[in-house]
């Protein structure tokens, strides 16, 4: 039992990036948490830690521990969330929705984990670039992103995703390598048409801070976030997109990075519904897992 509680306490000290946000969290001093994953560290005969001054990281053991430390504190949560509705089960229909590319890329792993909690709860997942109207469409929970507009629903941030300049090898071949923000007014800019244009962007530089604006016309205009993905991959143009609908893509290096010296303003991710009070079980449920997937993710910028 002493493994399972130090395998917990392990667990938020990752999530919390910090143990004296851990000891915070779990309402203990700081020098509890420490002794705890001392012990542990000592029970397994394994270094989980690089600490420093500055920053707390996984070793490389850490994080295999805790990739199958989080699905041991996961079920045993759950277990407990399971005794807790035993009179209250999710029923019936959770109706999702979300645009196409954050739909497959963050919703898809939180509807598996779902199914495979709850098989009989049905799932309706319903994908589109448009923004839809969640009352009228009898909708239980959609995915926002970016700037929300004034309304009467009730939005909790999930995470930011970084805001990453992109182009393929190909393009760059053509084309050039832009050095710096202003450099863009001289590309083939790709456009999401529900943008305004000209598209204004501001990009900091990461070591200096010095702020530079710049505003782009669009050459292709496009109203599909994955079509411009596409557009991208085929060399037609620069495009500014959320790093979680394209880390895949550049980790592969079908696409590249670009102005690796300045950085933009992260893009926030909202998980949207119409009520606070009486929250169905399926939407309160389905809400944790997603706040825990998009926490964990490496395309996740918490604030």
């Amino acid at each position: 039992m002493e493994e399972l509680k130090r395998i917990g306490i392990f667990t938020k000290v990752v999530q919390a990036k910090s143990f004296s946000e851990a000891a915070r969290q779990l309402g203990v001093a700081k020098s509890a948490v420490s002794k705890q994953i001392r012990l542990l560290e000592d029970q397994i005969d394994v270094r989980l830690f690089n600490r420093s001054t500055r920053k707390l990281s996984l070793t490389e053991a850490g994080e295999i521990y805790y990739r199958h430390c989080e699905h041991i504190v996961n079920r045993a949560e759950f277990a407990l969330d399971e005794l807790h509705n035993y009179q209250n089960q999710p029923t019936g229909t959770l109706r999702i929705s979300a645009p196409i590319p954050f739909g497959r890329t963050i919703l898809i792993p939180v509807i598996k984990q779902l199914r495979e909690l709850y098989p009989k709860l049905n799932v309706d997942l319903q994908l589109d670039d448009k923004i839809v109207n969640v009352v009228e469409q009898g909708i239980d929970l959609t995915l926002r992103v970016g700037a929300l507009q004034d309304s009467n629903l009730i939005a909790k941030k999930l995470c930011d995703t970084p805001a990453v300049l992109i182009a393929s090898p190909q393009y760059l071949v053509n084309y050039g390598l832009p050095n710096k923000p202003s450099a863009l007014v001289n590309h083939q800019w790709l456009a999401l048409s529900v943008q305004a244009s000209p598209y204004a962007k501001t990009f900091f530089h990461k070591i200096t801070g010095e702020k530079t604006s710049v505003s782009l016309q669009g050459n292709l205009s496009i109203n599909s976030v994955e079509s411009i993905i596409a557009a991208a991959l085929n060399g037609l143009g620069v495009a500014m997109l959320a790093k979680v609908t394209i880390e895949e893509l550049l980790k592969s290096g079908q696409l590249v990075s670009l102005l690796s010296d300045y950085q933009a303003a992260p893009v926030p991710i909202y998980a949207v519904y119409p009520h606070r009070e009486y929250l169905p079980s399926k939407v309160k449920i389905f809400l944790k897992l997603l706040e825990k997937y998009c926490a964990n993710a490496s395309w996740t910028t918490l604030t």
